[in-house]
């Protein structure tokens, strides 16, 4: 997957971007924003953005890094323009638990579990957190994206996990009581 240099982005290589990461770039902005028409409109901006700098991708080989790093200011951006909308997780509206087949109850209760303790997480860990454990991106990628040494990725990914781990801890604690 290569950029067109020189005159511009082709039309090609945008598509084969979108279908390698738009997946990846909506579960970010998800989990950043906590609102799936806000995560779709990132996505949708991010790939504009990438067509209309396509040119600024210097080596082809980094456009994952550079794709999510677009998604992450975007978010970002999002997050500045409605400043005025609560973005802590207790004052959100509750998930409703879609219907599940009853083989699937157990495995769905624990990933829902997992996903509402990851919106409680501050908004500097989760995106390393999203990018790392449930993109699978390189640390170093994650530093990238977040504009942060590598060392700062990683102490934000292993703080995510630490949290994660005692939120859920004592969600059982509580549940054996």
């Amino acid at each position: 997957m290569t950029a067109a240099r020189g005159h511009g982005t082709s039309i090609a290589w945008v598509v084969a971007l979108f279908d390698a990461h738009a997946d990846g770039v909506f579960t970010l902005a998800r989990r950043m924003l906590w609102n799936t028409a806000d995560g779709e409109d990132v996505v949708q901006r991010t790939f504009v953005r990438a067509f209309t700098r396509g040119h600024q991708l210097r080596d082809a080989s980094k456009a994952r890094s550079w794709i999510y790093r677009i998604a992450y200011h975007e978010c970002l951006t999002v997050l500045r323009e409605r400043r005025d909308i609560p973005t802590d997780p207790a004052l959100l509206p509750e998930r409703e638990a879609p219907d599940r087949p009853d083989r699937e109850v157990e495995r769905r209760q624990l990933a829902l579990r997992l996903r509402a303790a990851i919106d409680t997480l501050p908004p500097t860990l989760r995106p390393a957190f999203v990018l790392r454990d449930v993109q699978g991106v390189p640390m170093t990628e994650v530093a990238a994206v977040l504009d942060v040494g590598l060392s700062t990725a990683k102490m934000r990914v292993h703080r995510a996990r630490l949290r994660l781990r005692e939120l859920l801890d004592e969600e059982d604690r509580r549940a054996l009581r």
